[in-house]
């Protein structure tokens, strides 16, 4: 699985992007770079959903796509799909990548799914008459979390540990078999402690990387389901209660929007935040992306935004350097990179309405 989400962000990324790119947007690098990349490529769904990620793990799955042909990377580390990689790509039989959705809710998945752990190990303790135990998830949020809802509806026990049971099975059941008994594997109460990534990667022989990737598939499929589902999963949708959208816009981001909103122009923010212009540009840039209504007309006109859209549209890249050589200097790159950032929410609103 994980080889075939290498090779999807290879295919999206055109060659324009070095493995670097790759492992920045996997992991949710907070950068305007590349929260760029993910809009502009349209691999959002990817950004940050495996932040424990490790460099070398990467390199260490490159190589054999190298290997075996599926991919070539140049001198500059820029890799391709060869035409073996396409249909790899193409041809993929495993469990489909569809219920991702990192730039939005990669932030809240991590306390979604400690709660649901912490919740389940907690009724099925309960049940088997188990009074003392570790929680299996060491994060005090999530514990105090467990144990406000505990105390809230211990009156109603009985009827929570059967419909969680319920709405598990019933979502697992539609989900595929691979991921569902990895996720069910991983789960501790009662007698049953949950298996280790090490135990699921030798029991199954996966390696590591998808062995996490199918877990962190299955919580993102689970708290969508609840999110949207009220009525028939409630307590699942109970454990995504407070964790709302996450509008990925860093502090120090958040600090220029919030000057810039007061009318404040760039030079008087360079001024007050004692910043360099590049960095409140790249926080302007940053804000473009990331909120839907933002606008950029103190900057450029409707036509301007098309303009730059349409080229970077006809040229097929999303390259700085060569729509700025194709405009002959007419835009500079400031301008360059907001154009693009809200061309993609016009994109994205043409496309939900299809």
């Amino acid at each position: 699985m994980f080889h075939h989400l290498i090779l999807q962000c290879i295919d999206k990324f055109r060659g324009e992007r070095t493995t670097s790119g790759i492992y920045n947007l996997l992991t949710g690098k907070r950068s305007s770079q590349t929260m760029q990349d993910a809009k502009g490529y349209q691999v959002d769904d990817f950004f940050g959903v495996m932040p424990g990620l490790r460099r070398k793990q990467l390199d260490a799955h490159i190589h054999p796509l190298i290997q075996e042909g599926l991919i070539v990377v140049n001198d500059q580390s820029f890799p391709t799909l060869t035409s073996s990689g396409k249909d790899a790509l193409y041809s993929y039989k495993g469990p489909k990548i569809q219920y991702f959705k990192g730039m939005v809710w990669h932030e809240v998945i991590p306390s979604f799914w400690r709660r649901v752990y912490l919740l389940i190990q907690m009724m099925a303790n309960r049940k088997a008459g188990i009074k003392h135990y570790y929680p299996i998830v060491d994060d005090y949020q999530a514990q105090r979390w467990a144990r406000l809802v505990y105390h809230k509806f211990q009156h109603k026990l009985p009827r929570l540990i059967q419909s969680l049971y319920e709405e598990i099975h019933t979502l697992l059941e539609n989900h595929s078999v691979i991921e569902a008994n990895l996720y069910v594997h991983r789960l501790t109460g009662g007698k049953v402690i949950g298996l280790t990534v090490e135990q699921l990667k030798e029991m199954y022989g996966m390696n590591d990387v998808d062995v996490q990737l199918h877990l962190e598939h299955t919580h993102y499929y689970l708290f969508l389901e609840a999110k949207k589902d009220k009525e028939s999963y409630p307590v699942l949708h109970l454990c995504t209660k407070g964790l709302d959208v996450t509008y990925l816009i860093t502090q120090s981001a958040r600090k220029t929007y919030q000057y810039f909103m007061q009318g404040l122009s760039i030079d008087e923010i360079v001024t007050l935040r004692k910043l360099k212009k590049s960095t409140i540009q790249d926080h302007i840039v940053e804000a473009a992306l990331i909120i839907p209504d933002f606008s950029i007309a103190s900057f450029l006109s409707d036509y301007d935004v098309d303009d730059i859209n349409n080229m970077a549209l006809a040229m097929d890249t999303q390259k700085l350097k060569q729509i700025h050589e194709a405009f002959n200097g007419k835009y500079n790159y400031f301008e360059l990179r907001l154009a693009l950032a809200s061309g993609q929410h016009r994109i994205e609103g043409r496309n939900s309405t299809t």
